[in-house]
């Protein structure tokens, strides 16, 4: 939410740059059998857009919020948003639960509540999803050193997986599938499944699940109709959502809460156009993630199973 507090806002997503490049673990290759009968590997150094980044989220979240703290914003925990309102003076009246007090005024509300979108489904705006996707995630024990600075994906037959250490001693195990096909019910399942594919054996010998960490999510590519209106936007997931396949969902919404803190920070400055530059740049990269999309996905053979049959219709 913003409520005037331009710098205190902006000044977290300067931190947020920051913060990524020095405490995360650098990206360095890519292998998988994705439409490949034989692994390969892709060294994103050599990418245009430069090395990529593995990120222990717990730090990396840790650290975002020392910045709130040092900025001065407020921070409501087990807030949900449950009413919101536009009165005559053009300020949001917004009714939480879970917060003392439970109604916040505020002149210009950002929407960052990830694929939930709290405040724009509120507000009526429509979205468009196009598919299905979930993860099954859990976070597993691995003291094996040879695959730190690796992350491994495979296509399944009816979905993909991901594996990546974020830390010398953990990693995060992810499958991706829709969610009306045969999921993991379990992390011990996740584990024991990840396992029979053959790019991942040697990876996951002797490691261990983190059983309260095993969750399920929502993984699937969407589109907000607009992501700015009067006094609001939307930002992050809650813009626009990238099936993880691209690798593009963290890079997406740090630069889009860039572009977001300078159109909003021109708004309260007299220029309100600004608002719809945010959106058409936005939109834009959604367009070209699309087409990204389908290149990857038409790897593979559309007649393996219905999961693969629906990314190529």
């Amino acid at each position: 939410m913003f409520n005037g507090r331009r710098a205190a806002h902006h000044g977290a997503v300067r931190a947020r740059y920051r913060f990524h490049r020095r405490q995360s673990y650098r990206f360095a290759v890519l292998s998988g059998v994705l439409g490949q009968q034989q692994s390969y590997e892709r060294h994103l150094v050599s990418s245009p857009t430069g090395p990529g980044w593995i990120v222990d989220r717990h730090q990396f979240d840790s650290m975002l919020l020392a910045q709130c703290h040092h900025y001065q914003v407020r921070v409501h925990w087990q807030a949900t948003l449950d009413h919101v309102h536009r009165q005559a003076d053009d300020h949001w009246l917004l009714t939480f639960k879970h917060t003392d007090p439970p109604d916040i005024r505020a002149r210009f509300v950002i929407d960052a509540s990830g694929r939930a979108r709290a405040l724009t489904k509120q507000l009526g705006i429509n979205s468009l999803q196009l598919d299905k996707m979930v993860a099954s995630c859990c976070h597993i024990e691995n003291d094996n050193q040879h695959f730190t600075g690796t992350a491994h994906i495979a296509s399944d037959v009816q979905g993909w997986w991901y594996y990546a250490k974020y830390s010398p001693l953990r990693g995060s195990l992810c499958y991706f599938s829709d969610s009306d096909l045969g999921l993991p019910t379990s992390p011990e399942a996740l584990l024991s499944q990840a396992a029979k594919q053959t790019p991942l054996v040697n990876i996951l010998a002797g490691t261990r699940p983190i059983k309260h960490t095993f969750k399920r999510c929502a993984a699937y590519s969407s589109a907000l109709q607009d992501c700015t209106g009067h006094h609001w936007l939307a930002v992050g997931d809650a813009a626009v959502s990238f099936d993880p396949l691209s690798s593009y969902g963290m890079t997406s919404a740090l630069s889009g809460a860039f572009y977001a803190s300078q159109a909003v920070m021109r708004f309260f400055n007299g220029q309100p156009e600004y608002l719809q530059v945010y959106q058409s740049l936005i939109q834009r990269n959604y367009v070209s993630y699309l087409a990204r999309r389908e290149q990857e996905y038409t790897k593979i053979n559309p007649e393996l199973s219905l999961f693969w049959q629906r990314r190529h219709s």
